[in-house]
């Protein structure tokens, strides 16, 4: 069975790496790509209207304020009916046949609820390390840390992977919805892919859940990714407030009983930073304050 693909790119202000995004989905996109749509997160300035007049073809939708990444990726999920729905962060573009291979692998694999490309940098090195990861356990969160890396090197064949970074996401439609698509607490961004996968993970088991498998990768296809241009646009306090803010959210949220302790540690651990890296010491002690 082809299944028709919907994709989302939410963009928060940024610069040219939007416009490279499109630009590859509308010449690479396949011809299973039935819609692609961009979210503008309430940037203002008038960087929506601009993309909108340059690719015609892709349906813009202009929020009038900034309520995150995952309001946006919902609301931009929500618009069709298309079997398969591509979250593309604005700085990653497709490389040739990748689309097209993983949606192949979803043909295939009818028990997956999604597919991951790798992601590889400008030079072609593969961001599997920070791409592709476990679920955190209480202790990493303790430390201020994400989930350990699930590959000691770069996956050749198609494996399980239980969360993998959203910068690149081929998720089944029927899981987004029977899963409420991302949580927009998590705002403005970060830890809701964590949270969506940990979910996802919850209910895999359940006998009425479209899906028995979580996400995999499949090395066949591959994504460029450049990183940060959301980032970039906020203060490194701003940015490690809502890191780890989101942090404590998903501890909270995933491991209630010990979420005093991981609070605990967690604070403790940015004291440590600010020890050790003095050039972001406000930027710590603003997280600290923040938790």
């Amino acid at each position: 069975m082809n299944c028709d693909i919907r994709a989302v790119v939410v963009r928060w202000r940024g610069g040219d790496e939007v416009r490279r995004c499109l630009l590859s989905l509308m010449e690479l996109g396949g011809e299973r790509l039935n819609r692609v749509v961009l979210v503008d997160s309430g940037s203002g300035d008038g960087g929506a209207e601009g993309l909108a007049a340059k690719f015609p073809d892709v349906e813009v939708i202009a929020l009038t304020e900034n309520h995150g990444f995952a309001h946006a990726a919902d609301r931009g999920a929500r618009e069709g009916n298309e079997d398969l729905l591509l979250v593309l962060n604005p700085d990653a573009e497709l490389t040739e046949g990748a689309l097209d291979n993983l949606a192949a692998f979803l043909d295939q694999h009818q028990r997956a609820a999604g597919v991951v490309p790798l992601l590889e940098d400008r030079d072609g090195a593969s961001q599997y390390r920070w791409q592709l990861r476990r679920l955190p356990t209480p202790t990493r969160l303790a430390l201020g840390l994400p989930g350990s890396s699930a590959f000691v090197v770069p996956p050749e064949q198609p494996a399980p992977v239980p969360q993998p970074a959203a910068a690149a996401w081929m998720v089944r439609r029927t899981v987004w919805e029977a899963l409420g698509g991302l949580d927009p607490t998590f705002t403005p961004a970060w830890w809701e892919d964590v949270d969506f996968c940990a979910r996802l993970a919850g209910r895999l088991a359940e006998p009425d859940f479209p899906c028995t498998e979580g996400f995999w990768v499949q090395p066949g296809a591959r994504v460029r990714h450049i990183g940060g241009s959301s980032v970039s646009s906020l203060s490194d306090a701003a940015f490690l407030t809502a890191y780890y803010r989101n942090l404590l959210h998903y501890a909270t949220r995933h491991h209630d009983q010990r979420a005093g302790i991981i609070r605990s540690g967690l604070r403790l651990s940015l004291r440590g930073r600010m020890i050790l890296r003095p050039s972001r010491r406000a930027g710590y002690r603003a997280a600290v304050s923040a938790i």
